[in-house]
């Protein structure tokens, strides 16, 4: 937990997850910093141009954060920018997808608790989308990732009620059922070959992707159906 970083100069790398100004100028930041975790950090004065950050005072910037730990939060010294996305500006499909990512993690995320795996998952992902990727297969990608680092994601080989092998599949809240179960059960049918599809989103190589998974219109509502259905995993879980 952030509690337990000791008091003083702090230099850690990160991403900025949402800004907050109040009308006296002073601006808050949630950032999501590898070893520390999510976690608000002050900039006084910096709405007013007193203390300037660029860049790396908006969402969506990596960089590595220069910080001073006081006794009750940690205040914002200086920021190094790697990487803004800025050009994700004029692309808002690209955009909204990384803000959504940017909405789930400070959502679901305990303030103050490592979570490294998820910073390098935000980053690569981000970065898939940048360089091409269909947004969508890249956020089916993202949420099975997290889900898998933290336990939970349901498995996409064996059926969730008898755990025989799948072939075709049936969608339920918790998981995938096989035909038989699915006949007690109910759910949305999912074709075997569409089965395999999410499982190569989801394991192929990080150099593979951009080519297996071009942006596609006539994949539309399988990957929003999908990234839904993950999306509703985590509230599941609660």
């Amino acid at each position: 937990m952030s509690d337990t970083v000791p008091q003083g100069l702090v230099r850690q790398s990160g991403v900025v997850l949402r800004r907050d100004a109040n009308p006296e100028g002073n601006i808050s930041l949630y950032l999501l910093l590898k070893g520390i975790g999510p976690v608000w950090v002050s900039a006084p004065g910096a709405g007013r141009g007193r203390v300037r950050f660029g860049g790396g005072a908006e969402p969506l910037s990596w960089g590595n954060f220069n910080l001073y730990k006081g006794t009750r939060r940690f205040y914002l010294k200086s920021v190094d920018v790697k990487e803004d996305f800025w050009s994700l500006r004029a692309a808002p499909v690209k955009l909204r997808a990384l803000l959504e990512w940017d909405r789930l993690l400070c959502l679901h995320l305990v303030p103050g608790l490592p979570c490294d795996e998820l910073v390098a998952l935000f980053y690569w992902s981000s970065i898939l989308v940048r360089e091409g990727a269909d947004p969508l297969a890249v956020e089916w990608r993202f949420l099975r990732k997290w889900l898998e680092a933290w336990g939970l994601a349901p498995s996409l080989v064996f059926c969730l009620s008898c755990g025989k092998p799948l072939g075709d599949a049936f969608w339920k809240a918790e998981g995938l059922d096989c035909p038989e179960c699915a006949r007690q059960n109910g759910g949305a049918c999912l074709p075997d070959s569409r089965r395999k599809r999410l499982i190569a989103a989801a394991e192929c190589p990080f150099d593979e992707v951009k080519r297996l998974f071009p942006p596609s219109e006539n994949d539309r509502e399988f990957w929003n159906d999908s990234c839904k259905r993950m999306k509703n995993m985590f509230e599941y879980q609660k």
